[in-house]
């Protein structure tokens, strides 16, 4: 959900900062016979001695001449009733590439660190307004917590940590420590969440008789210039990135970053329908699943509704992330449960209580089945009147079930693929390409389809890739006509024409013209100004978008999806419990 464009995802591998091992005290200076320094660049000094409090360090970052963001530091003084600990702050700003000759929002974030008087790690955060990343050191553990998610990593004395396009945290790990000329190399830990890396480099020191100089080449492309530990330039020359120490006075950002909003459920006012707790029995090994019935007033039999979302990394209301988004399935349930059906919704593995398993599209697949048998044996559903919606991927999981159960009567997709699913991926893949620079294209093509071939294969796949790789091998031997032909159940085929997930055009049509072919009866319905989620969009959707909390389903979009349903309903009349 964060866009980071190819430049800035190349300064983030660059932009490493590093430490040595930490000596008890500072050694003095290694002179020559004249007394010049001959290999001592700078001997490192106390953690509270390197700046003053409320001193503030800035480094402009730019790229072919051009300035694309701002990097601040600013040492905040000991911290209050913890003797020994002292804490430093960082703010962000990163400008991406616009689009359509607008210039593109900033890119902001902040940051702090708390270290104890040796400079290693206490603890901190990275915050975003889409995200939040804290962590604490442990022993010789790093423990991350992203709100949903949790890792932890090892850290041990004197590895150096780095978040990202935090130049201050670079600086402040040179400052440190005793650099001497020749190889250098230490651990350094992504304080972002990414995998720790082994940094290597060379300091030189250029002119003996300026001894406070120094210039270190890393193993990461980039040479950084010193002077008495702090740092005057950085040079990334593959990606033409220069990050440079203003003249001018340094000042803090007065912009301040609120953090990630907490999404919380409630039902709108005056609903009818009453909420009760299931869990979904499934077989030994499979993740525990937890959800709720929503049930109309009156003792039923109601007609019954279960809604299938997309790539299954949802809670029962449709709250994903981090970073948090409300993707609006507890808005089209509500609609359900008003207009007279019972509806199961649940949390889906690894989300609210629902137990964690593996990323895997044939799992998720069989916890639909899971929701929809215990969905039917609930006292208060007709078993024979069942109707499924299916957002994205969520469709064709739909179509699976009907195929396999005939009591269900109907069928509703909702920005569901009409093409297999690797044309799916390639054409995302060559609309992400026109952000790239055009001479960078053909290398972005190539990896692009090395790692699509990857996917296919299951044989090396990237790390950043690993967690999905199941759920895309198994998708993509998904074929949407397959599913077509195997149900008899109705079509109703939603699509907004904002949508950039899927194309608004080709996959809706491919759908008709698979159920044509099959000789399924479908209705096409498309809605003018709507994305994916089926949200008012009056420009140009884009993942930042779906960070907007405040952004709801159209109202006109779920009149004509309870609608049909209903009509597809009618024509089996309800059977009293037990007959």
């Amino acid at each position: 959900m964060r866009p980071r464009p190819l430049a800035l995802a190349a300064l983030a591998l660059t932009l490493a900062g590093g430490c040595l091992k930490i000596p008890a005290e500072p050694k003095s200076p290694e002179t020559g016979p004249e007394g010049q320094v001959a290999t001592l660049a700078w001997p490192g000094a106390a953690i509270d001695k390197l700046y003053r409090p409320g001193e503030v360090r800035v480094y402009t970052m730019m790229q072919s001449g051009k300035p694309i963001g701002t990097s601040w530091g600013r040492y905040e003084g000991p911290v209050d009733g913890e003797p020994g600990h002292f804490r430093f702050a960082t703010r962000i700003e990163l400008r991406p590439p616009g689009r359509d000759g607008k210039p593109a929002e900033p890119l902001r974030s902040s940051g702090e660190i708390v270290v104890d008087a040796r400079g290693d790690l206490i603890r901190g955060f990275e915050r975003s307004n889409a995200a939040e990343l804290v962590f604490e050191r442990k022993g010789d553990a790093l423990h991350f917590n992203s709100g949903r998610e949790r890792d932890e990593i090892t850290y041990r004395s004197g590895d150096a940590f780095m978040a990202f396009s935090a130049i201050f945290h670079e600086e402040l790990m040179f400052g440190l420590r005793r650099l001497e000329a020749g190889e250098l190399a230490w651990r350094l830990v992504s304080l972002s969440g990414s995998m720790p890396t082994e940094w290597t480099a060379t300091l030189t020191i250029p002119d003996p008789a300026a001894p406070g100089r120094a210039t270190v080449k890393t193993n990461l492309g980039e040479t950084v210039t010193l002077r008495d530990g702090r740092i005057e330039k950085v040079q990334i020359e593959a990606d033409d990135v220069e990050i440079q120490v203003p003249v001018q006075p340094p000042t803090w950002p007065e912009w301040q970053i609120a953090g990630p909003p907490v999404l919380k459920y409630s039902s709108l006012p005056g609903a009818r329908f009453t909420r009760r707790e299931v869990e979904l029995p499934g077989r030994p090994g499979e993740p525990a699943l937890a959800g709720e019935v929503l049930l109309p007033p009156g003792p039923g039999p109601f007609p019954a509704a279960l809604l299938l979302p997309g790539t299954g990394q949802q809670d029962r209301f449709g709250f994903a992330g981090p970073p948090p988004v409300d993707l609006g399935s507890h808005t089209i349930t509500d609609a359900l449960a008003e207009a007279g059906f019972a509806v199961l919704r649940f949390d889906e593995r690894g989300f609210g209580s629902s137990a964690d398993g593996p990323i895997s599209y044939l799992g998720q697949l069989e916890d639909a089945r899971r929701a929809l048998r215990t969905l039917l044996v609930q006292d208060e559903v007709d078993p024979d009147r069942v109707v499924l919606v299916g957002h994205g991927e969520g469709g064709w999981k739909a179509l699976t079930l009907a195929a396999e159960d005939p009591s269900v009567k109907a069928v509703a997709l909702l920005a569901t693929p009409g093409r297999p699913y690797e044309q799916i991926l390639r054409a995302q893949g060559e609309a992400a390409l026109q952000a790239v620079p055009p001479q960078l294209r053909d290398d972005a093509r190539k990896t692009q389809n090395k790692t699509l071939q990857a996917l296919k294969t299951g044989h090396g796949v990237p790390p950043e890739l690993a967690a999905q790789a199941l759920w895309v091998r198994e998708i993509l031997q998904v074929s949407p006509e397959a599913l077509i032909a195997g149900s008899e159940a109705p079509l109703w085929i939603a699509q907004g024409n904002k949508d950039f997930e899927v194309d608004p055009n080709r996959d809706p049509q491919e759908l008709v013209k698979l159920a044509k072919r099959r000789k399924r009866k479908a209705e096409l319905r498309s809605f003018a100004d709507l994305d994916h989620l089926f949200k008012p969009e009056p420009e140009n959707s884009n993942p930042a978008r779906y960070l907007d909390a405040a952004r709801t389903v159209d109202h006109a979009f779920l009149g004509q999806l309870t609608t049909w349903l209903q009509g597809q309903i009618k024509a089996a009349p309800a059977k009293p419990r037990g007959n």
